[in-house]
């Protein structure tokens, strides 16, 4: 009976993670460039969610951003979570470095039911960190040390590798992006940029660039400036990919109907 039970609800995890997938094949190309705007979307929210604060305070001392837009776990006994990545590097200047992009995934034993999606947002803190993140592939809790946050500004949030901040929907138990495995993704970045670039060639040599990525730089600049006056531009126009002319920033969010909008900052007294 047990053994039937657990057979049951794989498959129903299994359907639960079919179901979240996208309907419509698309290119790789196609692909990156959603997840740009996804991304985007995400760093934008983080940034206007007041509950977000700690992020707010600790964002402007990190080396990298890693943003992952929509990941998803399910599974019963034994678990699985997947999604896509970018990548962005602070530069000497205070700008945002082009992106790169990455798979994360794991597999987990132990006591966990049911299924969830969830946004995340990793801080890394360390040079050392942003290094490691550039090679083939890297273990969260492994290769680099993991803390979630609200941590703020503090000791702590100056000596782990890497912050994660996260914001979901389901029910899931002992759910954790420990262990978690980050993977380069270099035929995204091939296809993104129509050239064979290694990240550091993206990030560091600069050697390839989209317009389009702009609409993510911007948004990482805003969250890092937060608590700042905003009384200077992000360096780099958002350019719409289709018409080649520059937008303005969505005053909405695609998920607010899943997630709830975001919180309003509160005023001091």
């Amino acid at each position: 009976m047990l053994t039937r039970l657990i057979g049951i609800l794989g498959v129903a995890a299994a359907l639960f993670m079919l179901a979240l997938a996208p309907a419509q094949a698309k290119s790789k190309r196609e692909k990156a460039e959603g997840l740009i705007v996804k991304a985007a979307d995400t760093v934008s929210y983080f940034a206007n969610d007041s509950a977000y604060e700690p992020l707010w305070d600790t964002a402007d001392n990190a080396k990298a951003m890693v943003i992952i837009p929509r990941s998803y776990r399910g599974g019963f006994v034994f678990g699985a979570s997947g999604g896509n990545a970018v990548m962005v590097v602070r530069n000497d200047d205070g700008s945002w470095s082009e992106p790169t992009f990455f798979t994360i995934g794991s597999i987990s034993f132990g006591l966990q039911i049911g299924g969830e999606a969830s946004e995340t947002i990793l801080l890394v803190m360390t040079k050392r960190g942003m290094e490691q993140l550039l090679s083939t592939n890297v273990k969260l809790g492994g290769d680099l040390s993991l803390a979630a946050g609200p941590i703020g500004g503090g000791a702590k949030a100056q000596t782990v590798d890497v912050l994660a901040f996260s914001r979901s929907r389901g029910l899931y138990g002992g759910i954790s992006l420990e262990g978690a495995i980050l993977k380069v993704r270099h035929s995204w970045n091939r296809e993104y940029y129509g050239a064979d670039v290694s990240p550091s060639d993206i990030i560091f040599r600069g050697k390839v660039a989209r317009p389009q990525s702009a609409l993510l730089q911007n948004a990482t600049w805003a969250l890092a400036h937060r608590n700042e006056p905003m009384n200077i531009a992000p360096v780099q126009p958002v350019i719409d990919p289709v018409t080649g002319l520059p937008v303005s920033e969505p005053a909405e969010y695609e998920d607010d109907a899943i997630y709830g909008a975001p919180l309003a900052p509160i005023e001091d007294q």
